[in-house]
């Protein structure tokens, strides 16, 4: 799971969304809210694909703690996605920030993309 907080080539954050835009407590009223916002930006949820949800406070203290590295969640929205969020300070330290955040998830917060 490590993989999808991985930068892309050219990429300068990991793009995410706030599910609290959406609703503050129902994940099913968020997640639906994720998935419409991002069909109408055109992207496309693969049936194989999955969402994973992360404790933002819990996430940048394992990664303060275990690597030394503050990264920043810092809200990026718009008109068109409100919700759009971006994780910062994973450059120069990527795959062991990846792993740290691969291991923040909780197993019963990995959700169906499509």
């Amino acid at each position: 799971m490590a993989d999808a907080f991985i930068l892309r080539e050219q990429e300068t954050y990991l793009s995410t969304n706030w599910l609290e835009h959406f609703h503050p407590v129902d994940r099913d009223i968020q997640l639906a809210g994720v998935r419409q916002t991002l069909r109408d930006k055109g992207f496309r949820m693969a049936r194989s694909g999955h969402f994973v949800t992360l404790n933002v406070g819990n996430a940048m203290a394992r990664c303060r703690q275990e690597l030394k590295v503050e990264i920043r969640f810092i809200t990026l929205g718009d008109a068109r996605d409100p919700s759009h969020t971006g994780i910062y300070g994973l450059a120069g330290n990527e795959e062991d920030v990846a792993l740290e955040l691969a291991q923040a998830v909780n197993p019963a917060e990995v959700y169906p993309a499509g």
